[in-house]
């Protein structure tokens, strides 16, 4: 029994001292610079981190390991840690993502979190709404219910080409705060997490319903555990569905 042990123990810290410190960064493979701020997840264990400005992230990993960029807006792209790099560099680039077919490029994430904070914090100072959208929105035709601006509208404002010149004549809080809502939680971005099958969105997205404070006030990480999160309970409750 005691060697027996002793064999574990030595197999248990063998496994262990397999894994190491790896300090990687991800790149823009056409800008060659680093990305702030994306997920980067290894996928066996699970541990996801942060890049820097840099586009430097710290990682534990052992050989055979995929580290993957995990991030909403960028291609899902990685690499196989061979147990002696320890330095890896990954490049990517963003991904455009189809909202009622309008392609997105140019708006950073971090430029629309900051309009929403801004948005949160005083939403009946139009100096918490940018002037280009109270004064220069394209008003076009939308399907979507308690929506007043449609998506192509504002992507088009936030490009720098894109400033329109017909105004808007009635744009409430709650019109636009749904409007923010559906820019970061939408089929595009759910199906870019979870690589669901098509055909499984919309009883999805009629099951994982998260308020739109929490969306508006949640960051790429804990919006994206949440997806996750929902679609494993989306999962169970399919096949509990499927016995009955």
């Amino acid at each position: 029994m005691v060697k027996l042990f002793s064999l574990f123990l030595f197999l248990s810290t063998a496994a262990l001292a397999q894994e190491r410190s790896i300090y990687g960064r991800v790149v823009d493979s056409t800008k060659h610079e680093g990305i702030n701020n994306l997920i980067i997840q290894n996928t066996r264990s699970g541990q996801m981190v942060n890049t820097n400005r840099s586009g430097d992230f710290f990682i534990r990993a052992s050989a055979g390991d995929s580290i993957v960029v995990m991030d909403i807006g960028y291609n899902r792209v990685g690499c196989v840690y061979d147990g002696q790099n320890r330095y890896p560099v990954i490049a990517t680039k963003t991904q455009p993502i189809m909202l009622r077919e309008v392609v997105i490029t140019e708006k950073r994430k971090k430029e629309l979190q900051d309009e929403i904070d801004a948005f949160l914090e005083n939403p009946q100072s139009a100096g918490a709404i940018r002037n280009e959208i109270l004064g220069n929105v394209l008003s076009t035709e939308t399907t979507q219910p308690g929506i007043g601006i449609s998506i192509d509208a504002l992507w088009e404002l936030w490009s720098k080409e894109g400033k329109m010149n017909r105004k808007v004549a009635d744009l409430k809080y709650h019109d636009l705060k749904a409007f923010y809502a559906s820019l970061k939680y939408n089929k595009q971005v759910v199906l870019q997490v979870t690589k669901m099958e098509e055909d499984e969105l919309d009883d999805f997205m009629s099951f994982c319903k998260p308020t739109e404070d929490f969306i508006l006030r949640a960051n790429d990480y804990d919006l994206t555990q949440k997806i996750l999160q929902c679609y494993r309970e989306f999962k169970t409750s399919r096949i509990f569905r499927k016995i009955r």
